[in-house]
């Protein structure tokens, strides 16, 4: 028996949608838009008290290639940063009843060190901060136009840390050719440890910031304490109006 739903209408979350289209938009029915969630019928809800700072502030579902695909982008809205930061949906019909579940972690822009004398690095989403996932497994057979609710929570870890140099990327350039558009750009490395496996992720991002689709690079290599790693993702299908771009990779063992 399918799973329903019981909304407590007090976890709402007031976004404010438009349909208003953009001159000049571009590749794709979503880009350019001034839509915080689509489609825009979709009831974006907090599971109480399963959020803690985070809260959502624009969301996609969409049809993917081969699976159903969610994109969020979220925001720390509260005094302390959420490291190890997860992403966890349900999706609702119209009827209440669920119809799948997904879960991904959460991406940052910034690190931090743990003060608790073990000396760690860990990836926080700081106060203020904008951070995005996407979620792209879900099934290939829910009706996209059925879903009228998704209920998430954000389980991460909430430590004593101190802002650090950490990975960032600069320089990101969308380059559009025939299968998409794939984006460039370098991720430098200001720890003071070497980094394996460094990956580049971007999500293509309509005009008010609602992540539409995802290209991601990754390398096997290893990017020493001030070096640089040049990246080239593979190809989104929905350019957007900007890019978001969030950089990840293997501490070295010293």
């Amino acid at each position: 028996m399918a799973k329903r739903l019981l909304i407590p209408a007090a976890v709402l979350l007031p976004l404010a949608c438009s349909s208003e289209a953009s001159e000049g938009a571009g590749v794709g029915e979503d880009t350019g838009d001034d839509a915080l969630v689509v489609p825009e019928d979709l009831t974006i809800m907090a599971l109480p008290g399963g959020n803690g700072v985070l809260n959502v502030i624009a969301l996609t579902l969409r049809r993917g290639p081969t699976n159903t695909e969610l994109y969020a982008a979220l925001r720390n809205d509260g005094d302390t940063p959420a490291c190890s930061a997860a992403l966890s949906v349900e999706l609702y019909n119209k009827a209440q009843q669920s119809v799948a579940s997904g879960i991904n972690g959460l991406l940052t822009q910034h690190f931090y060190r743990v003060t608790d004398g073990s000396d760690a690095i860990a990836a926080c989403v700081g106060p203020g901060d904008v951070t995005m996932t996407a979620v792209t497994d879900l099934p290939s057979d829910i009706v996209i136009e059925d879903v009228g609710y998704v209920v998430y929570r954000c389980p991460y870890f909430a430590l004593d840390v101190v802002p650090i140099d950490g990975l960032t990327i600069s320089d990101v350039k969308a380059v559009t050719g025939g299968s998409g558009t794939a984006y460039t750009g370098t991720l430098f490395n200001g720890l003071d440890v070497a980094v394996n496996d460094p990956s580049a992720t971007v999500f293509s991002v309509n005009r008010v910031g609602r992540p539409l689709g995802v290209a991601i690079a990754s390398g096997a290599v290893q990017v020493p304490p001030g070096g640089s790693w040049a990246f080239e993702t593979n190809t989104v299908e929905t350019p957007g109006a900007d890019q978001a771009a969030y950089p990840a990779g293997a501490m070295a063992k010293q």
